[in-house]
C-alpha cells in the first residue's frame, strides 16, 4: 500500500479509505455507498469519485449499465491494507455494553467479556508512566483479596493477553518486575518520582522465537491440514514474543506441555522449543 503523497483532510481520507474497501473487498461501489455512511449528499459523494480517480486511476472503472463502479485488474491499493486481519478488524464493531459484539447480518463473533477497570486507577497509571513516577495501589489477588493490600510500584507499559489488561511495573517491595491485573486494582495514587530505569526490565524489552508446528500424534494429513491453517514452512511457524508475554501465550495456545502428554486432534499444535521458551520464563 502506498500513502498518497498529498495532504488529504481526516473526513476525506475516511471516505476515500471506505470507498476502497467497498471497491475491492465488495467488488463494486456507488455514490449511494457514500451518502448512506457519512450522511453526505450526493455533490459531495461525487466530489470524492472524481478525488479517488484522480489519485488511483488504474483502481476504479465505472460500469455504466449497472451504474456503479469497479475495481480494474490493475487494483493497487493507497489507503487500505490487503490482509485478512485488516478486513475483519475493519468490519468488527466497536464493544457494546462491555460485550464485544458485529452489526453485520454475515460476520458473528463470540462474546468476550470485558474486564472491568476503574478509569481513575488507568487515568493514574498513565499519568505515572508519563512522568516517571511511583504509584501506591490498593490491589486485590487471590492470595490477599483483602482491602489495604497496599503495593508500591513504578509501572512502564501495558500489556494484554486478549482477554485482560495490565499493567507492568516493578514493584518495590518484591524488587522485581512484574505484572498487575488492572481490575484487581481498588484504588490508585502517585507517590513520589521514581528512579527505576524501565530499560532494565530485561523481559519487556528481550524478545524470543517461538516456534511451532504440528502435533507429532497427527496423521500426515491433518498434519497438513494444520500446515495450511497456520501458513507453516516445513511444518513450523516462527514468530517473535516479548518474554514478558510467553506466559500468556502458551496459556492461550496451550503449547504448555511436552508433545508427548498431548492427545492428537485435542491439541494440534505444540511448541517445537518449549524447552527454550520455558528456560527464557525462569530467567
Amino acid at each position: 500500500m502506498e500513502e498518497p503523497s498529498v495532504t488529504i483532510p481526516w473526513s476525506t481520507r475516511k471516505r476515500l479509505q471506505f470507498l476502497e474497501f467497498k471497491l475491492y473487498w465488495e467488488g463494486r461501489v456507488n455514490r449511494g455507498d457514500l451518502t448512506a455512511e457519512f450522511g453526505i449528499s450526493i455533490p459531495q459523494a461525487s466530489v470524492d469519485f472524481t478525488k479517488y480517480q484522480e489519485m488511483a486511476p488504474q483502481n476504479i472503472t465505472y460500469n455504466s449499465s449497472a451504474k456503479y463502479y469497479v475495481p480494474t485488474n490493475k487494483f493497487a491499493p493507497i489507503f487500505i491494507e490487503l490482509s485478512a486481519n485488516a478486513y475483519f478488524s475493519t468490519i468488527l464493531c466497536p464493544p457494546v455494553e462491555n460485550i464485544t459484539t458485529c452489526g453485520s447480518d454475515y460476520v458473528g463473533v463470540a462474546p468476550n467479556p470485558s474486564r472491568v477497570i476503574d478509569l481513575d486507577v488507568l487515568r493514574t497509571l498513565v499519568q505515572a508512566i508519563k512522568n516517571k513516577q511511583i504509584v501506591s495501589l490498593d490491589y486485590r489477588s487471590f492470595n490477599n483479596s483483602q482491602p489495604g493490600n497496599t503495593r508500591l510500584i513504578s509501572p512502564h507499559a501495558f500489556g494484554t493477553d486478549g482477554s485482560r489488561w495490565h499493567v507492568r511495573a516493578y514493584c518495590h517491595e518484591s524488587n522485581i518486575f512484574k505484572d498487575f491485573v488492572l481490575g484487581r486494582i481498588a484504588s490508585a495514587s502517585t507517590a513520589s518520582e521514581s528512579d527505576v530505569d524501565a530499560n532494565s526490565d530485561y523481559k519487556w524489552f528481550n524478545y524470543i522465537d517461538v516456534i511451532i508446528g504440528p502435533n507429532p500424534k497427527l496423521n500426515e494429513a491433518q498434519k497438513n491440514i494444520v500446515v495450511m491453517d497456520y501458513g507453516m514452512t516445513d511444518f513450523e511457524l516462527k514468530f517473535k514474543c516479548r518474554i514478558a508475554l510467553l506466559y500468556y501465550l502458551v496459556k492461550k495456545l496451550g503449547i504448555d506441555r511436552k508433545e508427548s502428554d498431548r492427545a492428537g486432534e485435542e491439541q494440534q499444535i505444540v511448541a517445537i522449543n518449549l524447552d527454550e521458551i520455558n528456560a527464557a520464563m525462569r530467567q
